[in-house]
């Protein structure tokens, strides 16, 4: 038996289908509120129920999901809709934040 190289998980990003260590993608999922079509949120706690996807923090790669339409089959809903809106907020949410800003202090 080989020796395990690595304990950390290693995830799929559902844009550019590139294989990376799960710490370095976010985790998103399919949440639906009452009469309301599914949309996808972040979960930023890792702690959500039911299934995930994992994308890098680049908007790129949430951009070539929502080309290829890959948030449906990735989280099993194949009803979900994925509006530019919602990429919007999912670029805001995972981008991270400029540290140039905080060299000032």
């Amino acid at each position: 038996m080989a020796p395990r190289t690595s304990t950390v998980p290693v995830r799929t990003c559902i844009g550019c289908r590139r294989r990376d260590n799960a710490p370095d993608l976010v985790r998103v999922v399919a949440r639906r509120a009452d009469d309301q079509p599914s949309s996808v949120v972040v979960d930023t706690a890792g702690s959500m129920p039911g299934r995930g996807a994992w994308l890098h923090r680049d908007p790129d790669c949430v951009s070539a999901a929502l080309r290829r339409r890959a948030f449906g089959p990735a989280l099993r809903d194949r009803g979900l809709t994925v509006t530019q809106q919602d990429l919007a907020d999912l670029i805001g949410e995972i981008t991270p934040e400029d540290p140039a800003g905080d060299q000032d202090r």
